[in-house]
């Protein structure tokens, strides 16, 4: 599949931690940009990838050439969480499933529009030398929201299909 960056932009938009705490930034060596995670805002569903490799050409524009969709967590529930304070500070409060106990929910990737939030929160892949019980692995999650700028209104929230409103 050969798609342009700039078609490919929001796929950048997140570089995370490793299980690990360390680092894992971007690289560019041999004309392939490596991109440890990221995720894309495609006709409204958010979607979470790994191992993304993308190959520069000659005139500089970039090739998508692999990247892995990573699984995302079941979401239950989704409860906002409104500080009275000023500024006034907002959270999600998630409750859900992850698909087996093994893997571990990776940092949230959030894209904010005019009057909507959407969440994407993905689970890390399960490693394949490991022996895990297959059953769901409840879990609980605070995922705090940047609403500085933000006009007073109400809002949507979208965790991985579970919606929410707020109202500040």
């Amino acid at each position: 599949m050969v798609v342009k960056l700039h078609l490919y932009l929001a796929i950048l938009c997140l570089v995370t931690l490793s299980t690990l705490g360390v680092a894992q930034p971007a690289t560019f060596e041999n004309n392939i940009f490596k991109i440890p995670q990221g995720a894309a805002l495609i006709k409204g569903e958010a979607l979470y990838y790994s191992d993304i490799q993308m190959a520069q050409d000659g005139e500089g524009n970039f090739t998508l050439i692999g990247a892995k969709r990573s699984s995302l967590a079941y979401v239950d529930s989704v409860s906002v969480i409104l500080t009275k304070s000023l500024p006034p500070l907002v959270s999600l409060f998630v409750r859900g499933n992850k698909s087996i106990p093994c893997v571990e929910l990776q940092p949230p990737a959030i894209f904010k529009s005019s009057s909507a939030f959407t969440v994407a929160l993905a689970e890390t892949s399960p490693d394949p030398a490991e022996i895990c019980i297959q059953m769901l692995a409840p879990f609980e999650t605070q995922i705090p929201l940047d609403i500085t700028g933000l006009e007073s209104g109400t809002y949507s929230v979208n965790v991985n299909g579970t919606k929410s409103t707020f109202t500040f």
